[in-house]
């Protein structure tokens, strides 16, 4: 299903362009302070770059490897004090911002992202549904569906965070229902970084998306992250890339001329036979 937060319809046919940025940074676990300081930072450099859309890693805003008491402490609610803060930043900078949290929800924790227009409203909330090993199983609570897809500055955006998108059902999914562009926050740790250099890239051509993997460096606790934030293209090429060993801010425009190239090119989702695949998505 498309949902639109009203600013602009998503257009066909004519060349619409994104300035898009991504966030790699360092985990601040159980501060929010320090994590708010470097979004407002990270939102008024990215608007300098032309930036219309910032993205920000999984639980980004709260840290992720965390003991329980400080996963419980730190998570926020999805319309609380912590997530009207957030909005205020996107408000005040006039650029959309996605972030990941840890999501207080009555007696439950979810592994969460929340999408905010560039005039402070909160347009596509998503929880992850596939929870990642013991530590994720530990802190969080699955969520039930995938994300909706959402028109944003006249885009169509869908949402998976981190494990999610190693599952080629799900991005299908989400192209399918006509996403253009999926944001995934992730915590990508060592030792996995093809998912970044190569997985990601091939879940971009086979679907034909923008794919914005935005991950942490670093280390928290016993986890050390891979870094390697990227953004692929509908052809499968990375367009942009973060280093293994430091924070960045990416930046690159994208352009909805090359999805239609790309589709054109290979019509993948024209030539599809789903009438033979529908095993693969019965339980095993």
């Amino acid at each position: 299903m498309i949902q639109t937060d009203n600013e602009q319809t998503a257009t066909k046919g004519p060349t619409h362009e994104l300035g898009l940025s991504l966030l790699q940074h360092r985990p601040t676990p159980a501060n929010f302070k320090a994590s708010l300081a470097r979004l407002n930072q990270a939102a008024s450099d990215a608007v300098k770059q032309g930036s219309s859309l910032l993205i920000t890693p999984e639980c980004g805003m709260t840290g992720y490897d965390m003991s329980a008491h400080d996963a419980k402490t730190s998570a926020f609610p999805v319309d609380g004090t912590c997530a009207q803060q957030i909005a205020q930043v996107a408000k005040e900078h006039a650029i959309a911002i996605g972030y990941g949290f840890i999501e207080a929800a009555d007696d439950q924790r979810f592994n969460s992202f929340q999408l905010i227009n560039k005039h402070g409203n909160p347009v596509l909330h998503y929880r992850k549904t596939h929870l990642w090993g013991d530590l994720d199983r530990q802190l969080f609570s699955e969520g039930d569906r995938l994300s909706s897809v959402v028109v944003l500055e006249g885009w169509r955006i869908g949402v998976l965070i981190c494990y999610d998108v190693e599952f080629p059902e799900t991005v299908r999914a989400l192209a399918l229902a006509g996403a253009q562009l999926i944001l995934v926050p992730t915590a990508l740790m060592q030792p996995f970084r093809f998912v970044a250099e190569q997985m990601v890239p091939v879940r971009a051509a086979e679907n034909q998306v923008y794919i914005a993997y935005a991950n942490l460096v670093g280390s928290e606790r016993d986890t050390i992250y891979e870094g390697c934030s990227t953004i692929a293209g509908p052809d499968g090429q990375r367009l942009i890339s973060a280093p293994s060993d430091d924070s960045a801010l990416l930046h690159t425009t994208i352009c909805s001329e090359a999805i239609e190239h790309a589709r054109l090119a290979l019509p993948y989702h024209r030539d599809r036979r789903p009438e033979l695949y529908d095993e693969i998505v019965k339980p095993t």
